[in-house]
């Protein structure tokens, strides 16, 4: 065991198409990209961990098919004080969000990027 922790510092997604979910990231919750991406691989300054995105691959070579979904279950919880406003606000950028949910103190709602990969919103910190 390490002497202390190791924080984490990026997050991989594997996907169809790079610049796509990266472009929708950085519109949809205002990251900037780092310098450096290309079509196979773009990251992301959110302000806290870093969101990466990398072209998939398999046995075949590179893929553009879209890697969301129930076979490719994770989800990507973004904090927001306001979680009904923030709802909103994602919706009028043309995206499709789910019920809001509140559970005790936590108010919850989730959401798809253009991959089908599945994100939430929370104000959970």
């Amino acid at each position: 065991m390490p002497a202390s922790p190791a924080p984490l510092h990026r997050i991989i997604i594997f996907v169809g198409d790079v610049q796509k979910c990266a472009s929708f990231y950085c519109e949809v919750f205002g990251f900037k990209p780092l310098p450096g991406g290309d079509a196979g691989w773009t990251e992301l300054e959110t302000g806290g961990c870093r969101l990466a995105f990398h072209k998939v691959g398999g046995p075949k070579g590179k893929s553009d098919a879209p890697t969301g979904g129930p076979d490719n279950p994770h989800k990507i919880v973004f904090f927001v004080e306001d979680v009904p406003a923030m709802r909103e606000a994602i919706i009028a950028r043309g995206v499709k969000m789910g019920k809001i949910y509140n559970f005790e103190s936590i108010t919850f709602c989730d959401g798809h990027d253009p991959e089908g990969h599945v994100f939430q919103i929370s104000n959970r910190p």
